[in-house]
């Protein structure tokens, strides 16, 4: 996957895992650093792949074909929360700042407009559950809550996301 590679020898977005990094020193809930982007990415891949949805998902959203579309499904998982540090340090929307960042960053690894449109949308949709989200976005936000397991975090019951997320892997079900 050349594309994905691309964006995970770039520099602004290893500029922006490091600000995520820096600005979450010291919190005790969950971190948003590179090894979340990877278990998001690989967990959203796994849902598409386990309800043979890729190829619904290549002829719904105008896709060139399945490697393209687990580049799409990549991507938005490796940038879904690039704007995290932002929101920590003026409480802004992370989702929506972060599909503005990754707009800005698909181009340079190649993505077209409609997959940009495609991610950038995903990575929008991801922060809450709503009949308007799109395929990717409703998956992407699957992905992760899964890619925690919350049952086994010594923080669990401060957690302020503590009722929204699933709390464990046997919920990996859907």
């Amino acid at each position: 996957m050349k594309r994905i590679d691309l964006i995970l020898k770039d520099d602004i977005y290893s500029e922006y895992i490091r600000r995520n990094t820096d600005e979450e020193m010291g919190l005790k809930y969950c971190r948003h650093g590179l090894p979340h982007h990877i278990d998001v990415a690989r967990i959203v891949y796994i849902l598409v792949l386990e309800h043979n949805d890729l190829s619904y998902f290549v002829k719904e959203y105008g896709l060139t074909g399945r490697l393209a579309a687990k580049e799409v499904i990549y991507a938005a998982g490796l940038l879904h929360d690039i704007g995290k540090w932002k929101e920590i340090q003026e409480g802004v929307d992370h989702a929506a700042y972060g599909a503005r960042l990754a707009r800005d960053l698909l181009p340079r690894a190649f993505f077209n407009d409609n997959e940009i449109d495609i991610i950038t949308k995903a990575i929008y949709d991801h922060r809450n559950i709503s009949e308007q989200m799109s395929f990717l976005g409703e998956r992407l936000h699957r992905a992760d809550n899964l890619s925690r397991v919350c049952s086994q975090c010594e923080q669990r019951l401060e957690c302020p996301k503590r009722e929204i997320k699933e709390m464990g892997v046997t919920t990996f079900e859907y």
